[in-house]
């Protein structure tokens, strides 16, 4: 599998809270993307707790417990979010300094003919081939609420003043809900995958994301111009893009 990551803190902010994790385990190759919030630097400290956390609970499963089927793997991406909330939790309830912190978090797990993706938040996975974008998270957020009750339409919520405002993330409660889905290889094969933070699916439609897929066939190709074309429509947030050429 071909794959390449790339975040870039954008135009307008200082630091840079969005953080990705890409890792290969044997056959299986483990891609995620956090994008941290919170006061002065806990939002940078948060989605690197979760990429940390996230990493080192799946170093252990493959070392001592390697079962791939689809249950298991499931209940994997659970814990190791569940895992990265309680370290978060249980340091922004120590120290005043990390109140409120949390982050978001996408991931795929690419195993056997399977991808499987797990969100919580509002950062996002596609699959995009010729035919168009087709975004397979569902965003954790208020104005997706409102669609959802038919109080919004999808063009108004992203055009929305409240779209940054999400629902659920890691490490802002005892406990945290994640979503977790399952795509064969029949519904995925040869289709590239795109794991992004808000910074960048504000910014990109799915129309746009299809013809810079269409024009930059390699993933390293593609994810610069998506860094570069979110900023250069203002980039107002930081930015974070991991894509795969899934077989």
């Amino acid at each position: 599998m071909k794959h390449f990551a790339i975040t870039d803190v954008g135009m307008v902010r200082e630091l840079n809270e969005d953080t990705y994790l890409v890792k290969e385990y044997g056959d299986a190759t483990l891609l995620a993307v956090f994008d941290g919030m919170g006061g002065a630097n806990a939002g940078e400290t948060a989605s690197a707790i979760a990429r940390d956390e996230v990493e080192k609970y799946f170093t252990s499963f493959f070392e001592n417990f390697g079962r791939t089927e689809p249950a298991a793997v499931q209940a994997a991406l659970a814990s190791a979010a569940d895992r990265a909330n309680f370290k978060i939790f249980s340091l922004a309830s120590a120290d005043k300094e990390y109140e409120g912190m949390g982050t978001t978090m996408v991931a795929a797990l690419c195993i056997s003919d399977k991808v499987y993706v797990a969100n919580i938040g509002d950062s996002r996975a596609y699959l995009i081939d010729k035919d168009g974008a087709y975004q397979i998270t569902r965003d954790h957020s208020f104005v997706q609420y409102l669609v959802d009750i038919g109080k919004l339409t999808p063009e108004e919520a992203r055009n929305s003043s409240q779209k940054n405002i999400i629902t659920r993330a890691v490490g802002v409660d005892k406990e945290v809900s994640v979503d977790v889905s399952v795509i064969e290889q029949k519904q995925y094969k040869g289709k590239t995958l795109l794991l992004c933070s808000d910074g960048l699916s504000n910014y990109i439609g799915n129309g746009m994301l299809c013809d810079l897929c269409k024009a930059h066939k390699t993933p390293e190709e593609f994810a610069k111009v998506l860094v570069a074309t979110a900023n250069e429509a203002g980039g107002h947030d930081n930015i974070t893009a991991v894509v795969a050429k899934l077989k």
